[in-house]
């Protein structure tokens, strides 16, 4: 069971990661010093690979991802257009200046250790990148492009880095502009090689280094191998070694609400070469909150533990001076201890199930309903009765009128606060509360886990939803989908359902591995529910 499912929460997100640096990105150089906020020595994501080539290739032979991706993921990041577009510049360069650039020197390239820091875009997504390796080969080529550079049209010198403070001497970085969309910065140093999806994330418009970047270029391209670390040093990990390490950092896996989840500090999943194995571990701060789990409804989805500090939330909450300031400040000190996220096969993907541990007595039915008229969009008609509203929006499952849209509803049940924009999943999470249905703490066999997984229900959640938003009237979409989509949800339906347990404390650096375990196959036998059917209207 350990060896079929060692992913962990979000493990798919982090591969996602390692594999996206295989597509170079998609900006254009801007012009501009760290205009998306980027730090150089705390990058968002990060990779160390023995081969930046193989890491393709042993993703699809790994427990669980076997089950998701083919041969066609692979040729697909090999034919990809930046990396032919890398390919067709050496060639040209070596035909018209006649170097001793050879056409397999890319692929020599990518088949050797190299770790990866990467950053968040404008949309939230891993496209910024630095790579770093030692490479004999490459390292000289790149020291003798001078002349090359000086009357080329794709190799450019951008300018001369000075590092004297940094104990080094000044170091040239050259442009390559690989296609319309794409220009690569490169720089090198002894037999160190750092390259840049962007120029711009060390130059600006005027060509200036940003001395912060410097710094850590500098670091990267000593020969001091402890120098050279400072990435996989701010993720407390040691050397890289022969596995394939991806790592996801808590701001990027919270998706901007990481000020609200300090605890959750990241992820790494390492896949053994040849796919031989998938092993995870999650970073832990202080403060990692207790079970949720008995406020669930059985057979989710999948549900994740939400590591919330309420006291950056209360001061969040307490901050508002409009009309609902008095509600905002009650609310937010009924808010305590344990949170987590849930979604479920009947329901829809973005109709999840919130539990939030509850503080004293409950505020007024007055405050609750101005904190959700402060919360809803404007104009909802809040029900304080029932406490429900009815919202129209596209996609959703209940028909409103002439419209669709959704049921939503915020109760609060014994020690617990619940919201979801699916009254049925409130309802039914009332009645496991009260243990008129059963709860994800029966299936648990007495572990706290960080996260639970049931693939069948997953698999039907994303095929339904998929179909929702790709009509027949998209033909040659939907049917790539039923072709190439459905077929791979069906094979990952067939996975047992986990959870992802903790295994002891950890250690000095906060990390601790997580061992899958199953989930029990059915619940404890309790009384039928009363409450409808979660996603029917």
């Amino acid at each position: 069971m350990q060896k079929k499912w060692a992913w962990a929460l979000g493990a798919s997100a982090v591969v996602a990661i390692g594999v996206g640096v295989a597509t170079f990105g998609y900006a254009r150089y801007g012009g501009q010093i760290n205009a998306k906020g980027v730090d150089w020595r705390a990058p968002a994501a990060y990779l160390a690979t023995p081969s930046l080539t193989g890491l393709s290739r042993d993703l699809i032979k790994a427990p669980v991802l076997r089950e998701l991706l083919t041969e066609d993921f692979v040729f697909y990041y090999e034919a990809h257009e930046d990396r032919l577009g890398v390919a067709g510049a050496i060639k040209r360069v070596a035909f018209e200046h006649e170097t001793t650039f050879t056409d397999d020197l890319l692929a020599l390239v990518l088949d050797q250790p190299a770790e990866v820091a990467l950053w968040a875009d404008d949309r939230g997504a891993a496209r910024d990148w630095a790579l770093a390796m030692s490479r004999n080969a490459l390292a000289k080529v790149i020291q003798g492009v001078g002349a090359i550079a000086a009357n080329d049209k794709q190799l450019s010198l951008v300018a001369e880095v000075p590092l004297a403070a940094f104990g080094l001497q000044k170091v040239p970085v050259y442009a390559l502009t690989v296609s319309p969309r794409r220009t690569l910065a490169i720089a090198s140093r002894g037999n160190r090689v750092v390259v840049l999806s962007d120029p711009g994330l060390l130059f600006d418009n005027e060509r200036r280094a940003d001395p912060e970047a410097a710094k850590v270029l500098a670091q990267l391209l000593s020969g001091d191998e402890g120098e050279q670390g400072v990435w996989h040093r701010h993720f407390g990990l040691g050397a890289p070694g022969a596995q394939h390490s991806l790592v996801a950092s808590g701001p990027l896996l919270a998706l901007g609400y990481h000020r609200f989840m300090p605890s959750l500090q990241a992820l790494r999943v390492e896949v053994a070469p040849g796919g031989a194995s998938l092993r995870s571990w999650i970073r832990q701060g202080a403060g990692w909150p207790a079970s949720p789990w008995a406020a669930l409804p059985a057979q989710p989805a999948a549900c994740s533990v939400l590591p919330v500090d309420w006291t950056v939330a209360r001061t969040v909450l307490g901050a508002d001076a409009g009309d609902a300031a008095s509600a905002l400040k009650q609310m937010a000190e009924s808010f305590d201890g344990p949170a987590a996220v849930c979604w479920y096969g009947q329901s829809q993907l973005h109709t999840p199930l919130m539990v939030a541990h509850a503080k004293g007595p409950a505020p007024s039915a007055e405050v609750q309903e101005a904190f959700m008229r402060w919360w809803l969009p404007r104009g909802t008609a809040w029900q304080s009765g029932d406490k429900a509203a009815d919202i129209a929006a596209p996609y959703g499952a209940r028909k409103l009128d002439d419209a669709s849209g959704y049921r939503a509803a915020f109760r609060r049940a014994g020690d617990w606060w619940l919201f979801s924009p699916d009254e049925a999943l409130v309802s039914r999470a009332e009645d496991a509360i009260a243990r008129r249905y059963p709860s994800v703490a029966d299936t648990t066999a007495g572990a706290s886990p960080v996260a639970v997984a049931a693939p069948a229900q997953m698999a039907e959640l994303f095929k339904r939803e998929t179909l929702a938003v790709l009509p027949r009237e998209q033909g040659g979409m939907r049917q790539a989908a039923e072709t190439q989509l459905l077929p791979r949800l069906a094979d990952f339906g067939k996975l047992p359902a986990a959870q992802a347990v903790p295994q002891g404390k950890p250690d000095a650096q906060g990390w601790v591995a997580l061992d899958w375990r199953p989930l029990a196959a059915n619940a404890p036998a309790s009384p039928k529910s009363t409450s409808p059917t979660p996603g029917t209207p």
